[in-house]
């Protein structure tokens, strides 16, 4: 045996994560097809860069592990590849993509690790079965093993499964021959050859067969080949014998040699072999037979020696003509039909059928009668796997047929009549539950079409006349409320489109005739405030079109006359003009204007044919405007004070390269880059204390690629983007950089795998997404342990979780599988920890947090997911800390800060999340001591006692920079701030008029760090807490009046993380366990 092993090659391994590059878009399909590619130019580790782009939460992540493992291999870095593919069969990868199986028990074999490598291939089986590719070389380990009789049995196992695998056919005829099967080999040595006529093994196959039978092949082994039939003692004697060398034997062929003579003689036995079930028999006696009696074995004479066309050139360039009659009238025609016919379980029946081939694999599994696909056909993935029950009549799809994931899970199911739709067709989620229902008549919609959520319910609703949208199209929340509604006409809107929230509220309506828009436009917010109105005029603005802030001040006004548009206005948030434009007959841009927030027009841009020209500087302190060229200059627009607001370059009066963008400062808040007025390139905005706050990259105007974002300067998200919108895999992080949670985007929805982490790395949640919609979920304790899991799907009424070993209890409600109704959690002692109610999954009404004393620590009333109304923040005693008002989610009105004492320490307005007008600061008997004045987020002055005592006046702040110093009556410091770029840095400290402290903090760039310490009247510390870059992190304690301890907690990441110790009388009463702000356990 040790020859053969000189000949075994193994065909598996011969071939048939992180971005670095902003403008990368990620697309898993073009990455992975690029690095194929690269493959296939012998470029094996620049594929790697591309495999290594797939990231791992992404749906393809261990296709590209797959790919990426055969470059290691070509590479052969055996000792990488090894750690690659173990690591891989550890983390129990293989089994969600079992092709991997057969590359590591490969990998194993060829480095001799047998025992190993067996073990893998028994795993992989359960998931391979039925791939002939795996079992071939799972057969090859055991001729390695020297366990041929097992080697056998697998081959035949992958030549029932696809007939074209012409390796297993040549190994498996060469064991035959080894083990004296001479008919046997010769059989299978015939079909590799007229399958592979100039295949690696074609060569030695010919040798094979031109060995005199009578000489050769005389071993003989117990090796079982057939347990039944294949009863060849007949022609084997003749073989034997030598019979066919016989002159007196006429051969069919002009070559005469030994392999001629024989293989005629074998072929010729067909005609008269009495049939049973033998393997070899079955498998290819027929397709030999059928050669025979149809005279076509002179043309397979000459096409088995194609290989030797080098040493036969004459002779075979002689025959050509046959060698084309038989490929073009035997093989392609005729001998697949016999070739590949066998007996096999057809869904639970044994059957004669023929397996189809696609890309060389097995795809299509049925009967022919007459030539016709008849009746039922198995559909198989790459791997062998059921993916589809297909019915025939005729050679036609007829009937129902259905189709499954790679997982056998139902994806579809649809009827045909004479190979055209005819009746329902049902599409389904990955998690069972249908997503449409539709139905058709020869191959047109016809009729009612319906779609649903993956957690159940109905999506939307419409009929359809002879392939065209017609009647009402209303759509569904999950919860049930009506969504949207409008009506076709011959597949055209014609009426009111309609679409309210899920409280019913109308949150848009528009009007269309024929497709097109036509009269009133309103788009509302959810308190049914207008966003924005417009009227329409046959798909034209008729007179204006306006936009609103949520506190309903405008935003953008747009005026049209005749259609045409001829003003633009643009408002700060506080409601006054920031910009104006002007727009000519041919709504060419003519004039552009600048004002700042006290009404100063600061900019002038002149356009020509809509393209600028010149632009005029205004300014305090320059009685005449200045006028500049801009069509090829460098630009610089200045505010009315004099400070550089935008800077950027014009060529040929057109956006070009880097444009910048200044806070009042003067410290830079965006950077932008254009080509020909189009953004293209690396976006970045940047805090007021000179921190990043995101990167992202245009191509012409729209967001592709990856797009970060920081907080306190540090990276805290990526995203992936696609046109503007969310495709790919993006990642949070904690402050401090490790992971917090993954998951994937498809068209701006979750979709796949979403996961989030306890800050001790182990994962916390796993969820399934489809189409932005949580369908199963499963927490795990600190420890990584599953704790509880939940399927959604179906799911309406109350339901209780247990968590943490019965530490907590939820009780919510769900509709559909959506959170809708009221929500709590109380830990084990009965204390309320969240109280709360959703609406089809938004938090809407009162939400109360409470804290590790039972005290309430935040409240706030929601609308649909925005907080909306007054909120409430509390400190871990229980006294209220902080106030403020919003609307739909933006800061709007008073924002108040409070002392334990429950007087104000600070109070400002908000509009539209900017500060706009007085922020004053209080000592704890509520005296005011400083007032800073804000314009549009940015301090202009402030008001303060000075030294001397000189009467109150205002301090004018210069560039968002000054040091404030405000004095009581009797001299003594009432407080101290420091404005760096509008941002508080340095101490900051409140004191009362006897000057001692009564409030203290540091910041760094506008981020609390170090320890902020309130003070009782008496001078003991009422609360100590410790902030890293604005996030709580440390200990933070209070103390009651006397200056023994209420409560101490352990923080990390401005979450509860850790242990809590609570105090009665300065005594410990009781522990709290935190992680990630979860109560794990208590103990008392």
């Amino acid at each position: 045996m040790k020859h053969f092993f000189l000949i075994v090659l193994i065909s598996i391994i011969s071939k048939s994560y992180s971005q670095n590059d902003f403008s990368d878009v990620y697309n898993n399909d073009s990455i992975i097809k690029k690095g194929i590619n690269l493959y296939d130019l012998e470029k094996f580790d620049q594929a790697i860069i591309e495999y290594n782009k797939i990231s791992p939460n992404d749906p393809k992540y261990l296709s590209a592990q797959y790919e990426k493992a055969l470059c290691l291999n070509a590479l052969n870095k055996k000792e990488e590849l090894k750690l690659f593919l173990e690591n891989l069969y550890l983390t129990k990868q293989m089994q969600k993509s079992p092709e991997l199986y057969t590359l590591y028990g490969v990998f194993l074999s060829d480095n001799k690790e047998y025992e190993l490598s067996e073990k893998i291939f028994n795993e992989g089986k359960q998931y391979l079965s039925n791939s002939a590719s795996f079992l071939y070389n799972f057969a090859i380990l055991y001729i390695r093993k020297q366990e041929n009789q097992k080697s056998i049995d697998l081959l035949k196992q992958v030549i029932t499964i696809n007939p074209n695998y012409s390796s297993a056919h040549y190994l498996l005829g060469l064991i035959a021959f080894e083990n004296g099967k001479i008919t046997e080999g010769t059989l299978a040595l015939m079909s590799y050859l007229i399958l592979t006529p100039n295949g690696k093994f074609a060569e030695k196959a010919v040798l094979q067969l031109n060995a005199k039978y009578g000489e050769n092949y005389l071993t003989k082994n117990n090796f079982v080949f057939s347990k039944t039939g294949d009863n060849f003692e007949e022609i084997e004697t003749i073989l034997r014998n030598q019979l066919p060398l016989n002159k007196a034997y006429k051969i069919k062929s002009e070559i005469d040699d030994v392999i001629i003579r024989q293989v005629q003689a074998v072929s010729e036995y067909t005609l008269e072999h009495k049939m049973r079930d033998g393997f070899f028999e079955t498998t290819y006696i027929p397709w030999i037979k059928e050669m025979i009696e149809k005279n076509y074995f002179e043309g397979f004479s000459y096409y088995m020696l194609l290989s030797y066309k080098d040493k036969l050139e004459k002779e075979l360039n002689k025959q050509k003509k046959k060698i084309t009659y038989f490929e073009e009238n035997f093989y392609n025609k005729d001998f697949w039909y016999f070739f590949a016919k066998r007996k096999k379980d057809l869904f639970g029946k044994q059957e004669d059928v023929i397996t189809f081939l696609k890309d060389n694999e097995p795809y299509l599994v049925g009967k022919v009668i007459d030539g016709k696909y008849e009746g039922k056909y198995k559909y198989l993935n790459k791997n062998g796997l059921l993916i589809g029950e297909l019915n025939f009549v005729n050679n036609e799809l007829d009937g129902l047929q259905k189709y499954y994931n790679d997982e056998g899970q139902i994806t579809e199911e649809k009827t045909f009549k004479n190979g055209k739709l005819n009746g329902a067709r049902t599409t389904y989620y990955q998690n069972g539950s249908v997503n449409v229902i539709e139905n058709y008549q020869n191959g047109i919609l016809e009729g009612i079409s319906t779609s649903f959520y993956p957690t159940g319910g109905k999506k939307c609703e419409v009929n359809f006349t002879n392939g065209e949208r017609n009647g009402k199209y209303e759509c569904l929340f999950e919860n049930g409320k009506q969504k949207s509604e409008i009506s076709y006409l011959n597949g055209k809107l014609n009426g009111s489109f309609k679409t309210y929230n899920e409280l019913g509220n109308l949150v848009s309506i528009e009007n269309y005739e024929n497709d097109i828009l036509d009269g009133e436009y309103f788009e509302y917010y959810n308190d049914k405030t207008i966003k924005s109105e417009a009227i329409y005029n046959k798909g034209k603005i008729k007179d204006f079109y306006k936009t609103y802030y949520t506190n309903s001040l405008l935003e953008k006004e747009f005026n049209y006359i005749d259609g045409k548009l001829k003003n633009l206005t643009n408002y700060y948030s506080n409601g006054k003009k920031s910009s104006q434009a002007f727009y000519n007959d041919k709504e060419q841009l003519e004039n552009y204007n600048y004002y700042d927030i006290e009404g100063n027009l600061y900019y002038t841009e002149k356009f020509k044919s809509g393209e600028i020209n010149s632009g005029i500087q205004y300014s305090l302190n320059t009685p005449k405007p200045i006028e500049t060229n801009l069509l090829n200059n460098k630009f610089n627009i200045n505010d009315y004070n004099g400070t550089t607001i935008v800077s950027g370059n014009y060529s040929d009066g057109k956006k070009n390269n880097l444009w910048l963008y200044y806070y009042p400062s003067g410290t830079k808040k965006l950077e932008e880059n254009y080509t020909n007025n189009v953004l293209n390139g690396i976006s970045k905005t940047i805090n007021k204390n000179g921190s990043l706050s995101s990167i992202k990259n245009f191509t012409n105007d729209k967001i592709n690629g990856k797009y970060e974002v920081y907080e306190n300067g540090k990276l805290t998200s990526t995203y992936n983007y696609t046109d503007d919108i969310k495709q790919g895999p993006y990642q949070t992080n904690h402050p401090e950089g490790t992971l917090q949670e993954e998951g994937y985007y498809i068209d701006g929805n979750l979709n796949y795998d979403y996961k989030s982490y306890w800050q001790n790395g182990n994962i916390y949640k796993h969820s399934v997404y489809i189409e932005g919609i949580a369908t199963n979920t499963k927490i795990h304790n600190e420890n990584g342990e599953l704790e509880n899991e939940f399927d959604y799907k179906n799911k309406t009424g109350i339901f209780t979780t247990k968590l943490f070993h019965s530490t907590i209890t939820r009780s919510f409600q769900l509709a559909n599988g959506i959170f809708n109704g009221t929500y709590t959690e109380k830990d084990k002692l009965g204390n309320t920890i969240v109280d709360a109610n959703y609406i089809n999954g938004l938090l809407h009404g009162n939400y109360k947090y409470y804290g590790p004393l039972g005290t309430i620590k935040y409240e706030s009333n929601y609308f649909l997911g925005y907080t909306n109304g007054t909120s409430k923040n509390y400190d871990l005693y229980g006294n209220l800390r902080s106030e403020y008002t919003s609307t739909h989610g933006v800061e709007n009105g008073k924002i108040t800060y409070y002392y334990h004492n429950k007087s104000k320490l600070s109070e400002y307005n908000k509009t539209n999340d900017s500060k706009e007008g007085d922020y004053s600061y209080f000592n704890q008997k509520g005296e005011l001591i400083l007032t800073v004045a804000y314009q549009n987020d940015s301090p202009v002055y402030y008001i303060a006692r000075n030294k001397n005592n000189d009467p109150l006046s205002k301090t004018i702040i210069n560039k968002e920079n000054t040091n404030i110093v405000a004095y009581y009556s009797n001299g003594k410091i009432a407080m101290q701030i420091n404005l760096i770029n509008g941002e508080t840095d340095g101490k900051f400290i409140i004191n009362n008029a006897e000057g001692k402290t009564e409030y203290q903090c540091n910041y760094t760039n506008g981020l609390m760090n170090g320890e902020r310490i309130e003070y009782y009247s008496n001078g003991n510390i009422y609360r100590k807490e410790r902030f890293l870059n604005d996030n709580y992190d440390g200990i933070q304690d209070f103390f009651d009046e006397n200056g023994q301890l209420k409560i101490s907690a352990e923080y990390k990441n401005n979450e509860l993380n850790g242990k809590t110790l609570i105090y009665t009388n300065g005594k410990l009463k009781s522990t709290k366990k935190y992680d990630s702000n979860e109560l794990l356990e208590i103990s008392i």
